[in-house]
C-alpha cells in the first residue's frame, strides 16, 4: 500500500478510536468545569459512570446536574457541525456576561432549531433523550419570552414525561410541567403534576418535595385543613436536619394563615427565621412573612419583608423574583410608582427570571395570585 494511503488509513482509525472513547461532559451545580466521564446508564436517580477496569460504577445524582454535553454520537459530523455549537450558543445566551456583548446577538429560537436539526439525525437513545427535553424546555422560555400561548411548549413537556418517565431530567421536567400549570390556573392538574414527582424514580428528599409542593399548591387551591394534615404527615417523616424540614413547616404556617391563624402563623415564621442558618430558608420564610402582611393591607410591614429578600437573600431566583413581584405590588400601594416600576423592570428584562411565574405576573401588575 503507497505511505500516503497508509497514512489515511491510520488517521481513519485514529479518529474513529478518539470519536468511540470520547467522553462525555457532565455540567454539575456549583462547578465552573465539566466532569468529563463515560456514562453507562442514565435513570431518575441519576448518571451511571463507568470509572474504569475493575472499579464499581458510581452514580451522579440527577439533582447535582445542570446539563450534559453527550459526545459519543453518529453521525459524527451532527456533534461538530450542529450540536455543540448549539450548546455552546446556549451557554452563552444564559450568561450575563455574554449578554453586555453587543457581538452576541443569540435567540432561542436558532437554538431550538439547531437542536431540532440534530434531535432528527443522533441515533443514540441518551443524547437523543436529553435534545427532546431541551427542545421542550427551550420552547417554554420562548413562548413566555414572547408572549405567547403557552400549550404548545407544555404538550411538549407532558409527552416528555410521559414517554421518558425513568430520565435524569424527570424531576425537572414535572417541575417546569407544575409551574406552567400553576400559571394557567390549573391547580389540580399541578397538584397531580407534584404527586407524579412523588410517585417517580427519584431521590428520597426529592419524592418529599413532590409531596411537599402539592400540599402548598392544594394550600393555593383552597385545601387549608387538608393541606396542613398531609403537611404534619410530611413533618413526621422527616429528620430535623433535612433541607425539607424548614420548608415544611414554612408551608405549614402558610396554611394556618389561610385558616384565619395569623398570629401563629408569623411567630412561626419569626421562630424558622431565627434558627435557620439557610439563606434559602429565611428567603422563603421572610416572603412567606410579606405575604400575611400584604393580604392582610399592612404594606409598610410587608415592605421591610420582601426587601430582606431583595437585598439580603436573594440566591434562590424564585424566591428573590416573588419578592420583586410583591415590592412591586407594595410600592404601587404606598404611592410610589416609580420604584414599583423598577421592580417590575428588572423582573421582565432580568433572563435568570425566564419561565417564572412572579415575571409573567410582573406583566400584569393589577393581578395578585
Amino acid at each position: 500500500m503507497p505511505r500516503r494511503l497508509m497514512m489515511l488509513a491510520a488517521l481513519t482509525v485514529l479518529g474513529s478510536s478518539q470519536a468511540v472513547c470520547a467522553q462525555d461532559e457532565v455540567f454539575l451545580r456549583g462547578k465552573e468545569k465539566p466532569l468529563k466521564v463515560t456514562i453507562t446508564a442514565e435513570s431518575g436517580l441519576g448518571l451511571e459512570q463507568d470509572l474504569g477496569k475493575g472499579k464499581a460504577k458510581e452514580m451522579i445524582p440527577a439533582e447535582d446536574i445542570v446539563d450534559v454535553m453527550y459526545n459519543n454520537l453518529t453521525p459524527d459530523g451532527v456533534r461538530v457541525n450542529i450540536y455543540r455549537p448549539a450548546f455552546t450558543k446556549e451557554r452563552k445566551y444564559f450568561d450575563p456576561a455574554a449578554r453586555k456583548d453587543p457581538k452576541e446577538k443569540i435567540t432561542l429560537g436558532e437554538i431550538i432549531k439547531a437542536y431540532a436539526e440534530a434531535f432528527s439525525q443522533v441515533k443514540e437513545k441518551y443524547a437523543k433523550q436529553h435534545l427532546e427535553y431541551k427542545i421542550a424546555y427551550l420552547s417554554v422560555l420562548l413562548a413566555q419570552e414572547e408572549g405567547a400561548g403557552d400549550d404548545a411548549a407544555l404538550q411538549k413537556l407532558a409527552a416528555f414525561k410521559s414517554k421518558h418517565p425513568d430520565s435524569w431530567q424527570i424531576a425537572s421536567c414535572l417541575r417546569l410541567l407544575a409551574n406552567m400549570q400553576i400559571a394557567q390556573k390549573k391547580l389540580k392538574e399541578a397538584e397531580d403534576t407534584y404527586q407524579e414527582l412523588a410517585a417517580a424514580n427519584v431521590a428520597p428528599e426529592v419524592k418529599l418535595e413532590g409531596e411537599l409542593l402539592a400540599a402548598q399548591v392544594g394550600l393555593r387551591g383552597g385545601k387549608g385543613n387538608e393541606a396542613i394534615k398531609k403537611l404534619d404527615d410530611i413533618l413526621a417523616k422527616l429528620p430535623k436536619d433535612s433541607r425539607f424540614y424548614a420548608r415544611a413547616r414554612i408551608a405549614k404556617a402558610e396554611s394556618l394563615a389561610t385558616s384565619k391563624d395569623k398570629d401563629q402563623a408569623i411567630a412561626m415564621l419569626r421562630q424558622i427565621i431565627k434558627e435557620s442558618s439557610d439563606k434559602a430558608v429565611k428567603a422563603t420564610a421572610y416572603n412567606a412573612l410579606g405575604e400575611i402582611f400584604f393580604h392582610a393591607a399592612a404594606y409598610k410591614e410587608a415592605r421591610w419583608e420582601f426587601l430582606h429578600v431583595d437585598v439580603l437573600y436573594n440566591q434562590d431566583r424564585n424566591e428573590h423574583a416573588k419578592a420583586l413581584y410583591y415590592l412591586s405590588q407594595v410600592f404601587d400601594k404606598l404611592g410610589e410608582p416609580e420604584r414599583a416600576k423598577e421592580c417590575r423592570d428588572i423582573l421582565a428584562a432580568d433572563r435568570q427570571f425566564a419561565g417564572l411565574e412572579w415575571q409573567r405576573l410582573a406583566l400584569q401588575p393589577t393581578k395578585t395570585p
